[in-house]
């Protein structure tokens, strides 16, 4: 029989039954603490029983607002507490809380606004306001009545009978609120079923999906990380991932459930100081923690060529005995070094008591996973997307982890495999349905298991392995079809490459965008070489266990990193391949000319 990572339950099934649970159980313990620039002033907190009065207020407010069951919310602004206030001000009352990204384009924000038609919507501020402006009319018909945003809005702004206030006169202390008793009984009367919250796709291959995620999916979710990441209520987290994104709110519920604190990071630049508050875990999507291993790449680049060379055997060595097993006394000394050299400044970076780091919304590369846990620190990946709350698989904090790998699945989950290798899951994580029904057609099996979408397998002892996306399956003209993930990951685990996109559809061979280190094409183009064909090289030397037809025979390069290109990335980071067609345009035709 195959493992699979048992839940834990949490005794309450619904978020604001979780969160009166909490705020009756430690009252005073401090909840948020806002975290703002290096050298502001000491950061805001708010304890349980201030954040649960917060939400009673948001309660009033919406219900001034007209706002009942089977109404919306729409939430379009940064991280803020006044954010989830509002948005469990709403799952109280049994109405559905829509999310977007703050950054989102003012278009995009408009067209989906049309599709959620909120009652209310909660702005950032001004500027935010102004994205969302342009369809104000055709808001207000089809029911808007309110505006929330942090700063007062122009009322000349504002369509004719949509009344607006500030996060202040909708959530602050001096708005009225309820009593503790009152919001209890709104929470204890929210089921399973009810709305947790309405989540937009990233969009990389069409519009975006609206996921209808229920309360019982969220619970679940908590349940199952924690049998696997062993949090507990002496745990404090670092809080950043925006709540477009439902890995932000796995880790929220995670903190109300358990009773942590969350340090609360509203801007990614303010992550450094956030990290000098000692947080004990947090969770990311992978490009950041690349971010802390270039650093210290960069370190190792600039040191005398004996001394950086000296550090990266010692690296290799922890690599062999934390990794391979080793137990030789030449790999013992060289973990050693490595953790004086370069373990204890990567840990003052974080903070100095971080116990994992946890990662998901992209696989993690390998040189990514094998750098941290050379130096002692766990590299926990985390296997979902939003139609299953965040949650389908897991490694372990305390346990067995595995390279490239997804994890054990929940026991939650009922798994199979399409023949194409397509995993299918059926279980209680599964969203209740999508916004529009026209997205939720084929998205299900006949006898009721949710399409994935990812090409994956399972080993004999029950540990899950993704390989790609069906959507992107790349089919050649000469028949062939190749997955093109494992090869982009392949490359990207290379020096001087940061990134990879195969494309060929129905072409003879498959090419390769490559994002490669700036540095390195500086250095081959006052070398006089053929950066094309020398990096051309690299990439193949590094595919050696593929089949010919999966390797590329053309490059087109950029310079940089991914997040150089802002427009091309989705909101989660995830390239856009159409866009990346786009900007490369005839360059990318010109690829599969004859030469």
């Amino acid at each position: 029989m195959t493992a699979r990572l048992q839940p834990v339950r949490l005794p309450e099934r619904t978020l604001p039954g979780l969160l009166v649970a909490t705020a009756r159980r430690v009252p005073e313990r401090v909840f948020l603490r806002l975290v703002g620039p290096a050298g502001a002033p000491p950061p805001r907190t708010l304890t349980f029983a201030e954040f649960a009065a917060g939400v009673g207020r948001g309660v009033v407010f919406l219900r001034a607002a007209g706002v009942e069951a089977g109404d919306r919310v729409l939430l379009f602004a940064a991280n803020s507490p006044e954010w989830q206030m509002l948005a469990l001000a709403a799952q109280c009352l049994r109405a559905e809380p829509a999310a977007l990204f703050a950054s989102l384009a003012g278009e995009q924000a408009r067209t989906i606004a049309r599709r959620v038609k909120p009652r209310v919507a909660l702005v950032g501020d001004a500027e935010a306001w102004g994205k969302l402006a342009p369809a104000g009319g055709e808001l207000a018909a089809a029911g808007l009545a309110a505006v929330v945003a942090a700063e007062p809005l122009h009322r000349a702004s504002l369509p004719d009978g949509v009344a607006a206030a500030t996060f202040a006169e909708a959530c602050g202390e001096g708005a009225p609120g309820l009593p503790f008793a009152e919001l209890a009984a709104l929470a204890a009367a929210v089921g399973e079923e009810d709305p947790f919250l309405l989540l937009f796709t990233s969009g990389t291959t069409g519009r975006p999906k609206g996921v209808r995620v229920p309360q019982r999916a969220a619970v679940r979710v908590i349940d199952a990380a924690q049998g696997a990441v062993g949090l507990t209520e002496k745990d404090v987290g670092l809080h950043f991932l925006p709540y477009g994104h439902v890995a932000g709110h796995a880790q929220f519920v995670m903190g109300i459930g358990q009773g942590q604190e969350l340090l609360m990071v509203t801007r990614r630049e303010d992550i450094e100081p956030g990290f000098a508050l000692g947080p004990t875990y947090l969770f990311s999507v992978p490009a950041v923690y690349e971010r802390i291993r270039a650093a210290v790449e960069q370190r190792l680049a600039a040191m005398p060529a004996p001394l950086g060379a000296a550090l990266r055997g010692a690296l290799a060595a922890a690599e062999r005995r934390r990794l391979r097993g080793s137990r030789s006394i030449r790999d013992r000394l060289g973990t050693a070094l490595a953790d004086r050299a370069l373990g204890r400044a990567v840990r003052a970076k974080l903070g100095g008591r971080i116990r994992a780091l946890n990662a998901g919304g992209a696989p993690v590369p390998p040189p990514r996973f094998r750098f941290f846990e050379s130096l002692g620190i766990p590299m926990v990946e985390i296997y979902g997307m939003s139609e299953t709350a965040g949650m389908i698989s897991c490694n372990f904090v305390d346990g067995p982890r595995r390279e490239g790998c997804a994890g054990l699945v929940t026991a939650d989950h009922e798994v199979r495999f399409a023949a194409d290798g397509e995993l299918l899951l059926r279980g209680p994580l599964l969203l209740s349905g999508f916004l529009e029904p026209e997205d939720g057609r084929g998205a299900w099996t006949e006898d009721g298991f949710f399409r994935t979408g990812d090409l994956g397998r399972m080993d004999e002892q029950g540990w899950l392995w993704i390989e790609g996306r069906s959507k992107n399956m790349l089919a050649l003209s000469n028949g062939k079809k190749l997955s093109p993930e494992p090869v982009e990951q392949a490359i990207a685990a290379c020096d001087p490459f940061r990134a990879a996109v195969l494309f060929g559809e129905g072409r003879p061979f498959v090419a390769a965008a490559v994002f490669v280190d700036r540095a390195e094409l500086e250095r081959l183009a006052a070398a006089g070489l053929d950066a094309e064909r020398e990096l051309l090289a690299r990439v193949r030397a590094a595919l050696g266990a593929f089949s010919e037809h999966e390797q590329p025979k053309r490059l087109a390069l950029l310079a940089g990193e991914p997040a150089d290109y802002p427009d091309l990335l989705t909101p989660t980071l995830k390239i856009r391949r159409d866009a990346l067609l786009a900007l490369l345009g005839p360059a990318a035709d010109g690829l599969f000319a004859k030469r």
